[in-house]
């Protein structure tokens, strides 16, 4: 385990045993990681370092445990990028301040893109696409899929804003919903459209060219 206080990447896992496995993933990318199962030392150091991303594992958490960390408040988090993994078995409210959810069993070349995004940029994602969290496909996701369009998807306006930091993809896509209708005007970007992730793919498309 890594210092906290010299981490790139803070990391909360229930399972002890997944930690190591995770610092092995990363070791070879100049990441440092701080690893947890002891919630209450998480929130402790997240106050006093400012990682580049928060990851939390509660498919093996304890009710209470998931209860404390899925409240998500900024002054425990601060307003950095926070990863939830969860178990498809778990029910939850989604949180505006979750930037993504992974479905378990991890997919580790998402996770592996999302952490790089944020610590060393310079991917080349055609498209950012901010949108509302949804655990069941729809026309949008699967129209992106099936012509291997590289998208970085984030749900929340300040997790977009430090994607773009670093990265320069062709074109912004925000879903038209009230918790977005600001970010038009304050993403650091010249070609932002707003989409519908239900509307006619057709229509969609021309924001590619």
């Amino acid at each position: 385990m890594q210092q906290a206080n010299s981490a790139d990447i803070f990391y909360f896992d229930a399972r002890r045993g997944v930690q190591s496995a995770f610092n092995d993933i990363f070791e070879n990318k100049t990441l440092k990681t701080f690893t947890t199962d002891n919630i209450y030392q998480f929130l402790r150091y997240a106050r006093e370092v400012s990682p580049e991303v928060m990851i939390f594992n509660l498919s093996g958490a304890d009710r209470q445990t998931a209860i404390t960390v899925q409240s998500f408040k900024q002054e425990m988090f601060g307003d950095f990028p926070i990863i939830v993994m969860y178990s498809q078995n778990d029910s939850f409210e989604p949180n505006p301040r979750v930037a993504h959810y992974l479905s378990m069993p991890l997919d580790y070349h998402r996770l592996s893109d999302i952490i790089e995004s944020y610590s060393f940029g310079a991917k080349k994602h055609q498209i950012l696409l901010l949108d509302r969290f949804s655990s069941q496909s729809d026309k949008l996701h699967e129209w992106l899929a099936a012509r291997n369009i590289s998208y970085f998807e984030v749900h929340n306006i300040d997790a977009a804003a430090r994607y773009l930091h670093k990265n320069q993809p062709y074109a912004v896509w925000i879903e038209y919903a009230p918790e977005f209708i600001s970010a038009r005007h304050t993403l650091p970007h010249q070609r932002i459209f707003y989409v519908d992730r239900h509307q006619d793919i057709a229509e969609i498309q021309k924001f590619l060219s």
